[in-house]
C-alpha cells in the first residue's frame, strides 16, 4: 500500500511541478491576467465571428448554421452558431483541467508535458529522466513559436501525440486494458483537437512503429498475440473517429471543393508537370525546411533565429545605423534569417543536450525499435524538406495519399521533435540500468561527443567555413548597400555565439554521462545525473524560448480590440441598412480581415478558400481590382471617373460589390452597377467544360447573360429564356446567414442568377414552400428557374451530412466517456480484488 501512495505521490508531484513550470513561464497571462497577442486567433474573429453573434442571438431553438457571408462571397463551416445535435458530455471532458488553466497558451504546453510524462512512465524511465524528457519535447522551440502565431489547434495535437505511442506500447507489452484506453484516447483527442496534418504526420510514425512491431511478432511467430493488438487498434481508430465524425465530414465535404481538392481548368502546369490533384504545389511548398537549417535542431541561431531578429547595439548593423544618423537603443530589429523559407517566427530547436543523447540513444539501445523510430523521424525529416528535397517530395506529393493536401512542409519536424528526446532518455535510462556492452558505450559516446560537439565548435570558432550566411531569397535587394557585409558578420557572429552555447550544454550533459561511468556509488550518482539533465535541459530550452514568447508578447487589453476598430470607411458603409451586400478593401484584400469583421466581404484571410472563388480570384477579380487601382492613379480622378470603371468590372459586379474601400479613413466608393442580390437573364450560354466557363466571363455580361456548363444542361432543358421586361423582378426579402428568402414576380418564366456562392451539398431551395433544384452559373454562382407570377423562394442550408455527422459524433463521444469510466472503475476493481 505504501509503495503505491509513493508511486502516485510521484505523478502528483511530477503534475505540480508542471503546474509550477506553466504558470511561471505563462504567469503575465496567469497571474497578472494580460492576454497574448496571436495573429491567427485575430484573424479568426475577423472571419466571420463578430458578424455570427447576432445572429446566435436571435436564432430559433434548434436553430444552427455553418455558413458565413463574411468572406470570400461566403464560406462553408468558417464560423457558426447552434448545433444539430443534443449538447451531452464527451470524452473531451478528460482534457478540460488542462485546458482551463489557459486554453490559447499555457494550456498546450501543460498537455504536452503530462502526455510525455505518461509516455516516460510507460518505457520505464526514472521520476527524473521522465520529467526531463517531458520538458524536452513540450518546450522544444518550435512548440512554443507557434502559440503568438495562434496555432492553437496544432499545438494540442501535438501534444497529445505521446499519449498514442504510450497506448501502442502498453499494447506491445500486452497490457490490454490501459493500452486500449491510452491508444483510444490519443487517437480521438488528437482528431477532435483537429489539426489533421499533425495528425497525418503522427499516423506515418505509426506505421513505422507498428511495423516494427508486426515483424518482431511475425519473427517470434506470434501472431495470434499480432491478429490482437491489430484488431484492438483497428478498433479504437475505428471508435476514435466517430466521435470526430463531424470534424472529418468538414474536412471532406469542403476538401473536395477547396484548393485541397483538383482544379477543373486543364490547363498544364509550367513544363507540363503533372496537375496536383491537391494544392498546388508551390503553394503547398513554400515554407521547406532548408537542408542546412536542420542544424537549428542543435544551434538555434545558426540561420539568423526570426526574420525579424535582434541584434544588440555593439553590432556591426548597429554601428553602421548610428553613423548614418539614426538612434539605436539597447537592441535594433534587423533582417538575420538568411534560410530558404519565406519568413520565420524561429527556429526548430530541440535542445543540444537532447541532441548529444539522442545520437548516444542510437548507439547504446539494443532493441531494434529504436531503428523504426529512427526510420518514422527520417522520413518525416525529408519530407520536411519539401522543394529542398524536390526527387523525393515531388514523388510524395503526386502519389502519397493526402499529401498534397497538406502545406507548411516544415510542419513534420515535429515527429524529430518527440523522437530525438525519445532514443535520447531511452538510451539513458539504458545507461543508468547498466544494461550497456562498455565497448558500445564508449563508442557511443565519443561519437555523439564528436558530431554534436564538433559541429558546435567548428561553427564556434570558424563559422564561415560551413556557412555562407547569405540568402538567396533575402538579400538581393541587400547586396550592393554599405551595410551588407556588417550584416553578414553579425549573422555569422549570432551563429558563433549559440554554437558556443549548445557546446557547453553538449559538455555538460556529456560529463553528466561520464561522472555516471566513472562512478562509484552509481545508484546516488545516477540520480544527481538524471536531476542533472532534467535541470540542463530546462535551462536550455526555457532561455531559447523566451527570445520568442517572453513577457512582452502579452498586452493588458484584448489584441484584436485594437485591430477591429471601424475606420471611416466602415462607418459610412455601416450606415447602409440594405439585408446583404459586398466589400472589397483594395489593400491587399485577400490576406487582411478587417473589412470581413464588418461586412460581407470579398477577401478575407484563410489557408483554404474555395478552388472556383480562388480560380475567380486569379482569372477575373485580380485584373479587375487592377483597373480600379488604375483608375485611382490617374492624372484626373473624380467620383465620376471612379465609378466609370465599375462598367468594366463586370465579375465584381455581379457579385454585388457595393463598396470599394481603398482608404480606411476616407469614404469608400459606391458602385452604382452591382447588380444587386438577383437578376433575370435574358441570354444563355450553354459551354462544354471548366475552360470554356472560365473564358466565357470574358466576354459576357452577367447581367443579360447566364453561362452554364453542360452537366446542369438536364435543368435546362425545354425552357427558353424570356426577353427583359419591365415588370417582372426578384428581391432580397429576409437575410440570415443560413436562410435567404426572395420574391419573384415575372410575367413568364424567367432564369433567376442569385448573386451568392454555390455550394453542394448543402444548400436546399424552395418555391412557395415545395422543393426546387438549383444549379451553378456563372462559375460560382447560384441560378434556378422561376415559374410566371408571386413566389416566394427560399435557400436554406442544412447540410443533411454535416446534421448525421454531428449526431454520430456526440452519441459516440458520450458512449467513449462511458467506456473510460467503466474501464478505470474495472481496473480498480480488479486490483482491490488482488
Amino acid at each position: 500500500m505504501q509503495d503505491k501512495i509513493k508511486g502516485w505521490g510521484k505523478h502528483l508531484a511530477a503534475i505540480v511541478v508542471f503546474l509550477g513550470l506553466v504558470v511561471t513561464y505563462f504567469a503575465p497571462a496567469i497571474i497578472d491576467g494580460k492576454v497574448l497577442h496571436q495573429s491567427d486567433m485575430i484573424f479568426a474573429e475577423g472571419m466571420g465571428d463578430s458578424q455570427m453573434k447576432a445572429y446566435e442571438e436571435t436564432a430559433e431553438p434548434g436553430e444552427f448554421s455553418v455558413w458565413s457571408d463574411a468572406a470570400f462571397g461566403g464560406m462553408p463551416y468558417i464560423s457558426g452558431y447552434g448545433s444539430p445535435a443534443p449538447n451531452l458530455p464527451g470524452f473531451d471532458v478528460i482534457e478540460k483541467p488542462t485546458k482551463s488553466i489557459g486554453y490559447l497558451y499555457a494550456g498546450m504546453v501543460l498537455t504536452g508535458l503530462i502526455c510525455f510524462y505518461i509516455l516516460m512512465c510507460v518505457m520505464g524511465v526514472n521520476w527524473w529522466l521522465a520529467l526531463a524528457g517531458a520538458i524536452a519535447f513540450a518546450f522544444a522551440s518550435y512548440n512554443i513559436l507557434i502559440i503568438p502565431a495562434g496555432h492553437v489547434t496544432k499545438a494540442y495535437v501535438m501534444a497529445y501525440m505521446p499519449l498514442t505511442l504510450a497506448g501502442m506500447a502498453l499494447l506491445f507489452k500486452r497490457n490490454y486494458l490501459w493500452g486500449t484506453i491510452l491508444f483510444l484516447l490519443g487517437v480521438a483527442l488528437s482528431v477532435s483537437n483537429f489539426h489533421m496534418q499533425i495528425t497525418y504526420y503522427l499516423a506515418l510514425l505509426c506505421f513505422f512503429v507498428y511495423l516494427g512491431y508486426g515483424i518482431w511478432r511475425i519473427r517470434m511467430k506470434a501472431y495470434k498475440e499480432l491478429g490482437l493488438v491489430t484488431a484492438v487498434m483497428a478498433v479504437c481508430v475505428v471508435l476514435a473517429v466517430l466521435p470526430n465524425a463531424r470534424n472529418l465530414y468538414v474536412q471532406w465535404d469542403w476538401g473536395k471543393s477547396s484548393i485541397r481538392g483538383a482544379t477543373e481548368l486543364t490547363t498544364a502546369s509550367a513544363g507540363d508537370e503533372k496537375i496536383s490533384s491537391g494544392l498546388d504545389k508551390e503553394y503547398a511548398f513554400q515554407w521547406s525546411y532548408g537542408k542546412g537549417e536542420l542544424l537549428t535542431m542543435l544551434i538555434p541561431n545558426v540561420y539568423g533565429g526570426s526574420s525579424g531578429g535582434k541584434l544588440d547595439s555593439d553590432s556591426e548593423y548597429a554601428r553602421f545605423l548610428r553613423a548614418n544618423g539614426y538612434q539605436v537603443g539597447k537592441e535594433v530589429q534587423a533582417p538575420t534569417y538568411w534560410g530558404d523559407k519565406p519568413f520565420t517566427s524561429g527556429p526548430m530547436y530541440y535542445g543540444a543536450g537532447i541532441c548529444f543523447l539522442f545520437v548516444l540513444g542510437l548507439f547504446v539501445i539494443r532493441n531494434p525499435m529504436k531503428w523504426w523510430l529512427f526510420a518514422g523521424a527520417l522520413l518525416l525529416t525529408f519530407m520536411a524538406l519539401g522543394r529542398n528535397m524536390a526527387w523525393f517530395n515531388d514523388f510524395l506529393f503526386h502519389y502519397l495519399p493526402m499529401y498534397n493536401k497538406f502545406r507548411t512542409p516544415e510542419t513534420a519536424l515535429v515527429i524529430p521533435g518527440m523522437i530525438l528526446p525519445i532514443i535520447g532518455l531511452w538510451g539513458l535510462k539504458e545507461i543508468l540500468s547498466d544494461a550497456v556492452d562498455p565497448k558500445r558505450l564508449k563508442q557511443g559516446f565519443f561519437t555523439a561527443l564528436g558530431i554534436t560537439g564538433g559541429l558546435c565548435l567548428v561553427i564556434w570558432l570558424a563559422p564561415t567555413a560551413l556557412l555562407s550566411f547569405q540568402s538567396e531569397n533575402y538579400d538581393a535587394q541587400f547586396a550592393g548597400q554599405p551595410f551588407y557585409t556588417g550584416l553578414l558578420a553579425d549573422r555569422a557572429a549570432l551563429a558563433s555565439s549559440d554554437a558556443f552555447r549548445s557546446l557547453m550544454f553538449v559538455l555538460l550533459t556529456a560529463g553528466l554521462v561520464f561522472l555516471y561511468l566513472k562512478a562509484k556509488n552509481k545508484k546516488t550518482v545516477s540520480l544527481v545525473v538524471c536531476a542533472g539533465i532534467a535541470v540542463l535541459t530546462l535551462a536550455d530550452l526555457w532561455a531559447v524560448d523566451k527570445r520568442y514568447l517572453n513577457a512582452d508578447s502579452f498586452v493588458k487589453e484584448k489584441p484584436s480590440a485594437g485591430v477591429y476598430q471601424p475606420s471611416v470607411a466602415n462607418q459610412e458603409i455601416l450606415k447602409d441598412t440594405d439585408l446583404s451586400y459586398r466589400v472589397i478593401n483594395l489593400n491587399n484584400p485577400f490576406k487582411e480581415t478587417n473589412t470581413s469583421y464588418f461586412h460581407h466581404s470579398l477577401g478575407g484571410y484563410h489557408a483554404v478558400k474555395l478552388r472556383r472563388y480562388q480560380e475567380l480570384i486569379d482569372h477575373r477579380l485580380m485584373p479587375e481590382l487592377g483597373r480600379i487601382i488604375q483608375a485611382f492613379q490617374g492624372e484626373q480622378v473624380t467620383m465620376q471617373t471612379l465609378q466609370e470603371v465599375f462598367l468594366h468590372t463586370p465579375s465584381l459586379n455581379m457579385l454585388n460589390t457595393r463598396y470599394v474601400i481603398y482608404n480606411p479613413g476616407a469614404p469608400p466608393v459606391y458602385n452604382p452597377f452591382a447588380f444587386g442580390n438577383a437578376w433575370f437573364v435574358a441570354d444563355l450560354k450553354v459551354v462544354e467544360n471548366a475552360d470554356a466557363e472560365i473564358e466565357a466571363l470574358h466576354t459576357i455580361n452577367p447581367l443579360r447573360t447566364a453561362v452554364v456548363d453542360k452537366r446542369f444542361a438536364g435543368e435546362l432543358e425545354g425552357f427558353t429564356p424570356a426577353p427583359r421586361d419591365s415588370v417582372s423582378s426578384i428581391e432580397l426579402i429576409s437575410y440570415r446567414p443560413n436562410k435567404l428568402t426572395y420574391r419573384s414576380n415575372a410575367i413568364a418564366e424567367q432564369l433567376a442568377v442569385f448573386s451568392e456562392i454555390y455550394y453542394q451539398p448543402g444548400w436546399t431551395a424552395t418555391i412557395d414552400g415545395q422543393p426546387a433544384s438549383h444549379f451553378r452559373a456563372d462559375w460560382t454562382l447560384r441560378a434556378m428557374r422561376v415559374p410566371a407570377g408571386a413566389h416566394e423562394i427560399v435557400f436554406e442550408f442544412r447540410p443533411k451530412g454535416y446534421i448525421v455527422a454531428t449526431q454520430v459524433g456526440v452519441y459516440s463521444s458520450f458512449l467513449i466517456l462511458l467506456f473510460v469510466l467503466a474501464a478505470i472503475v474495472y481496473s480498480v476493481w480488479e486490483k482491490r480484488k488482488k
